[in-house]
């Protein structure tokens, strides 16, 4: 109930989705990398092909151990480990559609 109250809230829906992690159908949760192994495979997913957004540096940025692309988005960051940001990709939301535009050198 929680987890489709935030989902509203924000001004989706739940059927926007193909997946909502949930205690019931999730064996882990962030910053596991078993969390985002498990989403990989559910949907047969290469990490290579793949993009992670999140503003939270401990629990989103972490999938890039497994070869999973990341943008840090810094509207309301999450960087409780004091990390250098500039590690990852990372800006604001008009920064974050640059990088998608441009991602590998490659045009979207």
């Amino acid at each position: 109930i929680a987890t489709k109250s935030r989902v509203a809230w924000a001004g989706l829906d739940e059927t926007d989705f193909e997946l909502i992690t949930t205690y019931e159908n999730s064996r882990a949760c962030k910053p596991s990398l078993v969390y985002y192994e498990n989403i990989l495979k559910e949907f047969e997913l290469d990490p290579s092909e793949c993009l992670m957004v999140g503003n939270d540096v401990d629990e989103d940025m972490i999938c890039a151990r497994l070869g999973m692309h990341v943008f840090l988005a810094t509207d309301h960051l999450i960087d409780r480990s004091h990390t250098n940001i500039n590690l990852f990709p990372h800006g604001n939301f008009d920064d974050l559609i640059e990088y998608l535009e441009w991602v590998n050198g490659k045009r979207l």
